[in-house]
């Protein structure tokens, strides 16, 4: 009799785990590689404008709370991480529609400082987009998935298939697009947040002392900042960078976070050295993938050629891809994953714009996307 029970137990705990399993239930508890990862939202644009004030009207001023109201305001902004909710900027978008600006440099067609070219004289081409949005939900961010709708460190596919899927599913037209962090390729070397259109999708920080572990935040006050991970142990750029939790970054409407880095411009100020760069056998030149802020609802998306491309140049430096953002208005600016990784996508003055030009770039796993919807 005991053995019986025994057996039917453990046939009904089989069950459960395929049941589990199936479900991908498992994702949420131990995730890939041990890392608790979460299902990407079918449609989190509704989501998060149905959840979010709209960012074309401004807060209502009929009637001021009292004293009262106020002080509760306050006490539930408290959190477990001790920190105050932020002050969101609270003015609407001055864009009345969403557009991109296409620009191609090369110093053989197009440069007017003459300033793209590599460390033996070579041109080196590069791309910006200049983009200004009505809406938050306009400047988007794309997870490649498994087919249950998981993201993970083999879930790629090429940038500019990444724009055909998302147009036919969310029945939009792309007007632009670029990598993003690749926020999970080689996931035992790189963990930290992942929260894109509103979803947070991996809570597990980095830790360590290397400053590239600064994150960029876009709030849904069309505003960017950066922050370090609880697991931080090094210096600063600046000294004013906050520490975000994730429950911090979605209590106060985090639209996107990037984790690769570094932080290229900070407070009008370039803050990466002449020599630095991230941890590639390609040092100083090499194809860049950058994204700058100019203003609220405006932003500069840079992609650049360089090693293994036709053009045979040695590519930018860090240093270099924030001077070019810091001479096009840009306060702050990031780098995101560059090399083969470097992808550009843009309908521009009635064509479309592609880097590379090949049909099949690299597979990666996000994008960048810009929408009018």
């Amino acid at each position: 009799m005991k053995k019986k029970a025994l057996i039917i137990v453990g046939v009904a705990y089989a069950v459960a785990i395929a049941s589990l399993a199936s479900g991908n239930l498992l994702h949420n508890f131990f995730g890939i590689n041990g890392v608790a990862e979460h299902k990407v939202n079918d449609d989190p644009f509704t989501i998060f404008e149905e959840s979010t004030p709209s960012s074309s009207s401004k807060p209502s001023t009929s009637s001021k709370p009292s004293s009262s109201s106020k002080a509760s305001e306050v006490a539930s902004s408290s959190a477990a991480d001790g920190l105050p909710d932020r002050v969101p900027n609270a003015d609407p978008s001055p864009y009345a529609e969403t557009t991109l600006t296409y620009t191609r440099y090369n110093t053989q067609t197009y440069d007017p400082n003459n300033e793209a070219v590599d460390s033996n004289g070579n041109p080196i081409t590069f791309y910006t987009l200049e983009v200004k949005i009505k809406k938050i939900t306009d400047f988007r961010t794309n997870q490649v998935t498994d087919a249950n709708g998981y993201p993970g460190d083999n879930c790629l596919n090429t940038l500019f298939n990444q724009v055909t899927e998302v147009e036919r599913k969310y029945n939009v037209d792309v007007m632009g697009a670029i990598n993003g962090d690749s926020s999970y390729n080689n996931l035992d070397h790189r963990l930290g947040y992942v929260l894109r259109n509103g979803q947070l999708l991996r809570s597990q920080y980095r830790t360590g002392v290397d400053s590239v572990f600064e994150d960029l935040v876009l709030w849904n006050d069309g505003t960017m900042s950066v922050y370090t991970e609880p697991g931080f142990t090094g210096t600063r750029r600046n000294a004013s960078i906050p520490t975000y939790s994730t429950d911090y970054l979605t209590r106060n409407k985090a639209w996107q976070v990037w984790t690769f880095g570094p932080t290229l411009i900070d407070n009008g100020t370039i803050v990466v050295n002449d020599d630095e760069d991230v941890a590639s056998p390609h040092q100083s030149g090499n194809q860049r993938t950058a994204i700058g802020y100019v203003g609220p609802y405006h932003y500069i998306f840079f992609v650049s050629q360089g090693r293994s491309r036709p053009d045979k140049t040695d590519g930018f430096s860090l240093q270099e891809v924030a001077t070019k953002l810091l001479a096009r208005g840009c306060t702050l600016a990031y780098n995101l994953d560059g090399g083969d990784s470097s992808t550009l996508y843009a309908i521009w003055d009635n064509s479309t714009k592609k880097f590379p030009s090949k049909t099949s770039p690299r597979r990666i796993g996000d994008m960048i996307y810009v929408v009018d919807a």
